[in-house]
């Protein structure tokens, strides 16, 4: 796509609603239009995703093992509250995501880029927002942007090797007479994890997310088949519980629903940008789909188990031969899913580290890289292979850092200079997002620690 070689004037993207259309000459009105239509002008490349491939990847992202984690999720918050929380969380998390890519588009505009990283919209925000007075910041946003990619998804990546391991253990021990450790199965996994995971290019994940989509629909619909078996009455579970366990609820949906970090590489690969956000809008589509499965799977599988529920749902499925296909074609999506989510850590570490290489080894020092990050996630693995503890931290730490605090301080910086303050609305709305990331951090974080130093002492 070709860009123009003079600098953007200087009002911005919402100049039309702080100024009557009346107040703006022809040529203002003219120009308007014409950056508009340049935001959203297709994009050229062979490696170009189209609308379809897009959604199929913002549905995989927020639908690896977070869905299935959603029973559990209602057993920290009770039936009723599940119900709302999970729309809640939902709204949130799509809403966040809505201005961040919101926010890289206009600083793509203002920099003549076609597109630019999660990290790259956080960094400029501070550079160029409210008329460059935070841009001493800059440097510094950047690297705590760049912490929580990593942490979040490296940490996601980690849970997705916990998760395929402790679905064969428990498919092997249901047949044969052995009682292996879950670190055996988790080493084992890593003949697997290096071809799959080492896959570069959006382009080139299309099919493993359209296979792992086909494969979690399918595992999906037959384990609430399944749960729908004896269903015991909604009375018998509580509608709301105790409040100290909330916060394992909310870091547990963050962690699901949450794919902030592999959204930017998604936007960024479309071929039509302008498809994305709007109504209703590849994202807005997306999250509907993702939403409603989380909230049907978390209801109908508590109300199956109850207490009694695991980690993953999957897991509590009998031992029959439809269940067993289940907890495959499961634990096969969740494989598939590994490469993508990889991709968005990978870019954290890539980008502090590829200058280091000479132009003629750039492939072949990323490749490697990317085998020895594969490797890293098993071995974090083997030293924490208990699922549920692991998932609530990441959430706690990672996405809500990653899917709350960031984007709401990046959009009141890109639009300072277009925002009433100290009361308007965008204001609130930053504030109320603020003290929710801060409540989520801390009370999912001390909650995730303390179950995790249970589960190990001695």
């Amino acid at each position: 796509m070709s860009m123009p070689n003079a600098p953007p004037p200087s009002y911005n993207l919402h100049d039309l609603k702080t100024s009557s259309v009346l107040e703006l000459t022809s040529n203002e009105i003219t120009h308007h239009s014409e950056k508009i239509r340049e935001k959203n002008a297709p994009r050229e490349g062979k490696l170009t995703t189209s609308d379809v491939g897009a959604l199929v990847h913002i549905i995989k992202s927020s639908m690896g093992s977070g869905f299935l984690a959603m029973p559990s999720a209602f057993h920290n918050i009770g039936l009723l509250m599940g119900l709302g929380s999970t729309a809640f969380v939902a709204l949130i998390c799509t809403h966040c995501t809505h201005i961040v890519v919101k926010c890289s588009q206009e600083l793509c505009y203002q920099r003549n880029l076609e597109f630019m990283s999660y990290t790259d919209t956080v960094e400029w925000a501070f550079k160029l927002g409210a008329s460059r007075r935070f841009s001493k910041w800059s440097d510094f946003m950047r690297a705590v942007a760049n912490f929580f990619m990593f942490i979040t998804y490296y940490g996601v990546n980690t849970v997705y090797v916990i998760l395929i391991a402790t679905t064969f253990k428990q498919l092997v021990e249901d047949h044969w007479d052995l009682n292996l450790n879950i670190r055996v199965y988790v080493l084992a996994l890593t003949v697997v994890l290096l071809p799959v995971g080492i896959v570069r290019h959006m382009k080139f994940l299309v099919p493993f997310s359209a296979i792992a989509n086909i494969f979690l629909l399918v595992g999906c619909t037959l384990t609430l088949y399944l749960c729908f078996f004896d269903l015991p009455p909604l009375s018998s579970r509580p509608m709301i519980v105790d409040v100290a366990r909330w916060p394992l609820f909310f870091s547990t949906a963050l962690f699901g629903m949450e794919g902030i970090g592999t959204v930017m590489p998604i936007e960024n690969a479309m071929r039509k940008p302008g498809h994305f956000l709007g109504c209703p809008g590849v994202l807005n589509i997306g999250m509907t789909v993702v939403a409603s499965t989380f909230l049907v799977v978390g209801a109908v599988g508590y109300v199956k188990y109850g207490n009694d529920v695991q980690g993953n749902i999957t897991l509590n499925l009998p031992q029959d031969a439809l269940s067993e296909s289940v907890k495959i074609l499961v634990a096969l999506a969740i494989l598939f899913t590994y490469p993508l989510q990889l991709t968005a850590s990978m870019e954290v570490v890539w980008q502090g580290i590829c200058d280091k290489f000479s132009e003629e080894n750039q492939d072949k020092a990323y490749y490697f890289t990317r085998a020895l990050m594969i490797l890293g996630t098993v071995v974090i693995a083997i030293v924490l292979p208990n699922l549920s503890p692991v998932l609530s931290l990441v959430g706690a730490i990672g996405f809500s850092g990653l899917g709350l605090l960031l984007p709401t301080v990046a959009e009141v910086v890109t639009y300072w200079d277009h925002i009433s303050k100290p009361f308007g609305l965008t204001i609130i709305k930053a504030a109320i997002l603020v003290v929710l990331w801060a409540l989520a951090t801390v009370c999912g974080t001390f909650s995730s620690i303390q179950e995790i130093v249970e589960e190990y002492s001695f």
